[in-house]
């Protein structure tokens, strides 16, 4: 890893310590050099490759004090367990000696490497035990023959390791990428435009319809792009109670809904949904509680992403300040100022 020298680092300390109130970015991409190679390798995308200096420059530019980290899709199975294995840890430690590099600037979501659930339940001891991390990093499709997933998150091979992330009451992080049913479904479309969205309530549907997160109460899941589709068709999932849902996730009395319910417990980031219809919408799906701030680095400008949320004029100036740490603080007490 290139790192900053002393005195960039203990500049870049001084602006971040200097932009307040704190802001904290709950998505954004760190591609280790060794994901980097993978992916042009297998060309698989096109994608902007950032430095960990050019991801501070830009975080201390909007006054974010604190960035969570997580890769980009598609994502490291690639058919050779043993290899995705060695990946993951890659990934893992380069954002964990980010994190120390640079005391404060960075979180780490531990990436597991799935399909290999024995692997995936040695990295989340790793990352938990050995490297500190805040999470685990698991994309919304997993499992198949190549790199688009035919699974969703509340497919029962995953017990094992939920089992063990409820046990130690985890945080899991969740990015959508292609499927495997519907990779380049429309000639043209960018898959992230379409399919990311959906793909993001499928697997929060698959988590509901299998009950994993009532077998798994202390499980917290965070979900990208304000829960993508989700609030677009909340009324099938969660049941015709949901008219009755008032400002801030709130249900009228004797009306409930036991899929809103679940819906209500997960946490969802604000990155490339900054706009007053989805963010709206959220606002009166879940409580303020549940919002986090995202940027999607390197794909999201993050200083627009933060002007558009504030822009949009869904939140007053109170609800903004839980969006931008409060909430976060929340759940990771050691991001609480």
């Amino acid at each position: 890893m290139t790192a900053l020298g002393t005195g960039a680092l203990l500049a870049s300390r001084s602006r971040a310590q200097n932009s307040r109130p704190p802001l904290i970015n709950v998505h954004h991409h760190l591609t280790a050099p060794g994901y980097v190679k993978f992916l042009t390798e297998q060309k698989v995308r096109e994608f902007p490759n950032k430095s960990i200096a050019q991801g501070i420059e830009e975080m201390d530019q909007v006054g974010i004090t604190t960035a969570l980290c997580s890769i980009i899709g598609p994502g490291i199975w690639f058919g050779d367990i043993e290899a995705t294995r060695r990946l993951a840890r890659e990934c893992n430690e380069y954002a964990a000696k980010a994190a120390s590099d640079y005391p404060g600037r960075f979180g780490v979501f531990t990436m597991l490497p799935l399909p290999d659930v024995d692997g995936s339940l040695k990295e989340i001891e790793y990352g938990f035990d050995k490297l500190k991390a805040d999470g685990v990093y698991m994309f919304t499709n997993w499992g198949g023959k190549s790199l688009y997933g035919d699974k969703y998150l509340g497919d029962p091979a995953l017990a094992p390791i939920y089992e063990e992330l409820n046990r130690r009451k985890a945080v899991v992080y969740t990015h959508p990428k292609d499927a495997a049913c519907c990779h380049d479904s429309l000639p043209g479309v960018n898959g992230a435009t379409i399919e990311y969205p959906m793909d993001t309530t499928r697997t929060i549907m698959s988590l509901l319809s299998t009950n994993t997160t009532t077998k798994y109460p202390e499980v917290r899941f965070i979900f990208s792009h304000a829960g993508g589709a989700t609030t677009g068709v909340v009324g099938r999932i969660a049941g015709e109670s949901t008219v009755h849902i008032g400002e801030g996730g709130v249900m009228k009395e004797g009306m409930p809904s036991p899929r809103l319910k679940e819906l209500q417990k997960f946490y969802y980031d604000t990155a490339g949904a900054a706009n007053p219809v989805t963010l709206g919408a959220l606002k009166k799906m879940v409580p303020m509680s549940q919002i986090f701030f995202g940027t999607d680095f390197p794909f999201g400008a993050s200083a627009q992403q933060h002007k558009l949320l504030v822009e949009s004029g869904v939140f007053n100036p109170q609800e903004l300040q839980a969006i931008d740490y409060q909430n976060v603080g929340r759940l990771l007490p050691k991001y609480k100022v």
